[in-house]
């Protein structure tokens, strides 16, 4: 069983509806997309900035909300995402190999036989010069428009001059095919201090055509290193028996405030979609892990 195109179609279908009439004041639209399928590709290029850690916390939020989605893992050396999910959420995670040639075609032809609403892609450290010449090769951006999915980049910083040189480079690339969310990670400082980011002489032209810039609360670091040391989702540190109450607290109030914070970029990130009923996250789940067990 797989998700067919008729069955999303339909569901966004209901989506669209369901979205065009929802006056919640607690999520911001920046674009009317809201029956477009959304690939969130998450990246920065340099390590270290918080890239994966903002990858697992918004697939936990999609997860939590039951969105249709399914991520993509393509850090060979160290995969998170498939690490601290696949207990918990398994065939939710399906690696991708971004180094190989040829790896990342996987990418689209998923897309195109089973179109999920909801892709998340977590790319790893230093894989810019890999993602550009497939970008290049295979017009990966017209693709994603025949298959009616619309990218949103969302770029993890931190304080230093190379977050925005990265970053810069990404815009030159990319231009306007995409989207942008830009994401200061409180754990490198205030945001008020990122003035590398603030100063960047791009960044107005930038905002005045869309980006939506968000901050990323910083985790305290024994739950953070709990959470790595036994490969825990952000959601099982509530039934783990060696969690204790205090890390509950501080994940719970964490997870909480990261919420918060992506709501002003909801559109751009696919949280303003319609969440599946019970049924249909069974169907899901049981629909992934045999396309994996298939591949």
């Amino acid at each position: 069983m797989s998700v067919s195109r008729n069955k999303t179609d339909k569901r966004n279908k209901k989506m669209s509806k369901a979205n065009n009439t929802n006056n919640n004041p607690d999520y911001q639209n920046n674009h009317d997309s809201t029956s477009q399928n959304r690939l969130v590709i998450v990246t920065g290029d340099k390590g270290g900035v918080g890239k994966s850690t903002f990858s697992r916390g918004l697939l936990q939020l999609y997860l939590n909300k039951n969105l249709p989605c399914i991520a993509y893992d393509a850090d060979k050396r160290n995969p998170q995402l498939n690490r601290y999910f696949k207990t918990s959420y398994e065939g939710r995670v399906r690696f991708l190999d971004i180094f190989t040639r040829g790896g990342t075609d996987l990418l689209l032809t998923d897309l195109e036989s089973n179109p999920f609403p909801i892709v998340l892609l977590d790319l790893p450290a230093q894989s810019g010069e890999f993602m550009e010449n497939f970008f290049k090769e295979i017009a990966f951006f017209e693709m994603l428009a025949d298959l009616d999915y619309r990218a949103t980049m969302v770029s993890v910083i931190s304080r230093v001059l190379d977050s925005v040189n990265v970053l810069e480079k990404l815009y030159k690339l990319c231009k306007n095919q995409v989207d942008y969310v830009v994401v200061k990670n409180l754990f490198h400082g205030e945001e008020k201090s990122f003035e590398r980011y603030n100063d960047w002489s791009l960044r107005k032209k930038m905002l005045s055509e869309g980006l939506v810039e968000i901050a990323m609360p910083d985790l305290f670091y024994k739950p953070y290193d709990f959470m790595d040391r036994y490969s825990l989702a952000f959601s099982d540190v509530y039934t783990h028996p060696k969690s204790n109450i205090v890390f509950k607290g501080r994940v719970k109030s964490w997870s909480e405030d990261f919420e918060k914070r992506v709501k002003p970029a909801a559109n751009l990130l696919a949280l303003d979609k319609s969440p599946l009923d019970a049924n249909e996250v069974k169907e899901l789940e049981k629909s992934t892990i045999e396309i994996l067990n298939d591949s």
